[in-house]
């Protein structure tokens, strides 16, 4: 008996147990085959989350610069109105949130790397 990561929700369990105790997911009839699958799923699916994250931060960004181009004075003209300001501020900083999230899964956490 060995303890194993969940190829479901990563945490750890018995390699003989038939299913994971914290997301009871059906384990212990997999083959290894299927639980590389199962991984290499669940790994792209965060980051397919966290491109959707990047690409919301972008369209705050977006939205943040047409709100102060039509604002008062027109154009990109200082002082920039309020909500553009925090839509930008927002944005941006989503953005690099999302990035760093997106970096971190597909290097920190990439089933083909861990054998």
């Amino acid at each position: 008996m060995a303890i194993i990561h969940c190829p479901a929700c990563n945490q750890r369990m018995s390699s003989v147990a038939k299913a994971c105790p914290a997301c009871h997911e059906p384990v212990g009839e997999l083959s290894e085959e299927q639980r590389q699958t199962l991984l290499m799923r669940r790994w792209r699916d965060r980051i397919y989350r966290a491109r959707n994250f990047t690409y919301l931060a972008m369209a705050l960004v977006v939205f943040g610069l047409l709100g102060w181009w039509m604002s008062e004075p027109q154009g990109l003209a200082m002082p920039i109105g309020t909500i553009p300001a925090i839509l930008l501020s927002v944005g941006v900083v989503g953005y690099l949130l999302g990035w760093g999230w997106l970096l971190w899964v597909r290097l920190r956490e990439d089933p083909r790397r861990r054998h």
